[in-house]
């Protein structure tokens, strides 16, 4: 099976991914490995912290597509950003500053892993008031929905999207944070899977190893959903929820 990563740091030297060409092409080349045939790259955006304009990544993207392209041409390569959500950003999506994912509606979006419930509620309401469509990234991060099936519901009735790194399903009984993971996982309340991959050791992008688990438990139809044709929709912004 072919698998869609949506989510990476692999642009190098923009953020706190890798941080150079030669780490950049290896996780590339590793990610080939696993089966992944296509990617978003996603850096960072945080107001007034950011390495980089829009198009100053943007001619980097273009440049490592290149590259990428020449070493693995069925290797397709696709732009965004990962958001920080504060006050300003939906802003900063109407003004052009952010890179929505491959040019579309679709916008990944990360919030402190403190943020409220209200707060994040909110804020999905601006981007949609906005036209955008929301994806949450590495939803199992926050503590405002850890173990609130009701407010991941209330989320998805809203049609947001919900992201999780794959390496997340990988854990035993006694880890809490792991069994919440395959709850959710299981419900079928993920749309998108990603690696989140930064470097190549502790947050490189593998996949295969996890997916066995999310084919055992939940079936060859929502693999293929959540890692092919969710991923597709989203890069051709396509309307997701049936």
């Amino acid at each position: 099976m072919e698998y869609f990563d949506i989510h990476c740091h692999m642009l190098p030297g923009v953020d706190d991914g890798a941080q150079t060409m030669e780490e950049a092409l290896s996780m590339i080349d590793l990610s080939y490995q696993e089966g992944t045939r296509d990617i978003i790259l996603t850096p960072h955006y945080m107001r007034g912290k950011n390495k980089c304009t829009r198009e100053e990544l943007r001619e980097r993207y273009k440049e490592f597509k290149v590259l990428v392209e020449e070493r693995h041409p069925d290797l397709r390569l696709y732009f965004g950003n990962e958001v920080l959500y504060e006050e300003g950003i939906v802003q900063d999506l109407k003004d052009g500053y952010i890179q929505t994912l491959n040019d579309t509606k679709y916008v990944l979006v990360e919030f402190n892993i403190r943020t409220s419930y209200s707060q994040m509620y909110e804020a999905m309401q601006k981007i949609e008031s906005a036209r955008f469509r929301p994806i949450i990234a590495h939803v199992e991060r926050y503590r405002c929905l850890f173990k609130h099936i009701d407010r991941i519901d209330e989320l998805v009735r809203m049609e947001v999207l919900l992201q999780m790194n794959i390496s997340s399903v990988y854990g035993g009984l006694l880890d809490e944070n792991a069994r919440w993971c395959k709850k959710l996982v299981k419900e079928e309340y993920i749309s998108f899977f990603g690696t989140d991959a930064h470097d190549m050791e502790e947050r490189a992008p593998y996949i295969r190893d996890y997916t066995s688990w999310i084919e055992k438990k939940c079936g060859v139809e929502y693999l293929q959903r959540t890692f092919n044709e969710n991923p597709k929709k989203m890069v051709e912004n396509k309307y997701i929820f049936d």
